[in-house]
């Protein structure tokens, strides 16, 4: 999964400023409990940011700033790397599914797809002739 951006760089994976928080306050001994009450933010919010699910804003940045000491630049920085390095993953990834081997591969999974539902198609018609057939010689037996 190889991306390059303008500094010739290649991300393998985007690397989330929450993780760099997480391991900040671990190293402080701070809970997320305490830090989120320590600057005036749900617990969940916080869990949220620690576990890459929710972005450092520009006004959670300030106020780690205020806490930690840690300049607001830098985790405002840190999270548009993190934007802009998953956005080069994403863009890389779509290009390669688009390569002719994977389409060639998406098209022979499809056509085999499509010959087993055939061929059940095919079995359930059996089936049913063979029943229509049965039902025949019991009408003319009667």
């Amino acid at each position: 999964m190889e991306t390059k951006n303008n500094n010739g760089f290649t991300p393998f994976k985007a690397a989330h400023p929450g993780g760099i928080l997480a391991m900040e306050l671990e190293e402080r001994g701070i809970s997320q409990k305490d830090f989120a009450k320590q600057i005036g933010m749900f617990p969940s919010n916080l869990n949220r940011i620690i576990k890459e699910k929710a972005p450092i804003t520009e006004a959670i940045a300030e106020k780690l700033e205020q806490a930690l000491g840690t300049k607001a630049y830098l985790w405002i920085a840190m999270q548009k790397d993190y934007e802009r390095d998953s956005y080069l993953i994403a863009r890389s990834t779509k290009k390669k599914e688009t390569t002719p081997q994977n389409s060639m591969n998406i098209q022979l999974s499809y056509i085999e797809n499509l010959t087993n539902a055939l061929n059940r198609l095919s079995d359930q018609i059996e089936v049913l002739i063979a029943q229509n057939q049965n039902n025949s010689k019991q009408t003319l037996v009667h």
